[in-house]
């Protein structure tokens, strides 16, 4: 009679479960990077079209198209109620940070932040922040004017 018995020692199966997990581990990591990178041009397409909208309502309003409903120092940007277009940017959200406009000096996730010298949609900026870099812009917080110049 054959007494040995065909299949893996426990030995063996532990080392198998481990480099799963090792690999599982490294595929997560590498997916979190991505995500990050991912809700960065989300951004960056978000404050640019916020600029676009600034820049073409600049060019049609008045001479000085006064902002209203986002005028106090670093207003979040879905308060904009006008002039014009500029009621569109209740529908730019940064989802990682709801209700966390952007101050003076981010140094994480925020909401977009609106920022008027003059409360006129000629010197508005938008304050935003990225977690990476992006684009040719480095990670950290950032402004864009209503000619479309990141700073």
């Amino acid at each position: 009679m054959n007494t040995k018995q065909k299949g893996f020692t426990l030995i063996e199966l532990l080392v198998v479960i481990a480099i799963i997990g090792l690999l599982s581990t490294m595929a997560v990591v590498s997916l979190n990077s991505a995500r990050a990178k991912a809700r960065d041009a989300k951004r960056l397409s978000d404050v640019k079209q916020m600029a676009n909208i600034l820049s073409i309502q600049a060019t049609e309003g008045t001479s000085a198209a006064a902002l209203t409903g986002c005028t106090g120092a670093y207003a979040d940007v879905i308060t904009c109620t006008g002039p014009g277009e500029v009621s569109q940017f209740s529908k730019f959200l940064d989802a990682s940070t709801p209700g966390t406009p952007c101050g003076a000096t981010p140094t994480a996730t925020c909401q977009y932040s609106i920022v008027a010298a003059a409360s006129t949609v000629e010197s508005a900026t938008i304050k935003f922040y990225l977690e990476s870099a992006s684009g040719g812009i480095a990670a950290g917080a950032h402004t864009i004017d209503a000619n479309g110049v990141i700073n």
